[in-house]
């Protein structure tokens, strides 16, 4: 784990567009068995669909980057809804999963809801990795369907460090 490389945040721009195209065919491993020819553009129209409906159910997100020495390794999208902040998308490349950075901006995450008195809420696939770092970061299932659990985080000061569980 290199929970202790440096990383940043900034907000995404215009010109971010390939990288976040780049980023999400990362995560779609359900399609990496199509041919080329059948999955670039499939892919592009998912992607794009993605942005549109992100675009209107949270037309105040915020989006921004998560940077390693000025490369851009990954994303995350997040709202302020009610009383809550919304992640509603938080993504890594392959090659930097695993290494403590999600945690750690998981945690920046939750220092930032702290802040503004709020919990965050979150939904995740039933077979997303992804879960067990929630789950050590004190996220707790409350609602859920056959594909996806509904999780929050309530603001416990003691799930600031990723040891609850």
């Amino acid at each position: 784990m290199v929970e202790h490389m440096p990383w940043t945040l900034r907000d995404a721009e215009e010109g971010d567009l390939s990288f976040l195209r780049l980023l999400y065919g990362s995560v779609r491993q359900d399609l990496q068995r199509l041919p080329d020819e059948m999955r670039e553009p499939l892919l592009e129209l998912q992607f794009q669909a993605q942005r549109r409906g992100y675009g209107a159910q949270y037309p105040q997100a915020r989006q921004e980057l998560i940077e390693v020495g000025g490369m851009s390794i990954g994303q995350l999208l997040t709202a302020r809804l009610a009383a809550d902040l919304v992640l509603v998308d938080f993504s890594l490349l392959p090659d930097w999963r695993g290494q403590g950075i999600g945690g750690a901006v998981l945690q920046t995450l939750q220092t930032r809801a702290q802040a503004a008195s709020c919990g965050i809420r979150l939904q995740v696939a039933r077979d997303n990795p992804a879960l067990h770092l929630y789950a050590r970061h004190g996220f707790a299932t409350f609602a859920g369907d056959e594909l996806r659990h509904a999780m929050r985080w309530d603001g416990s000061h003691e799930s600031l460090n990723g040891t609850s569980a």
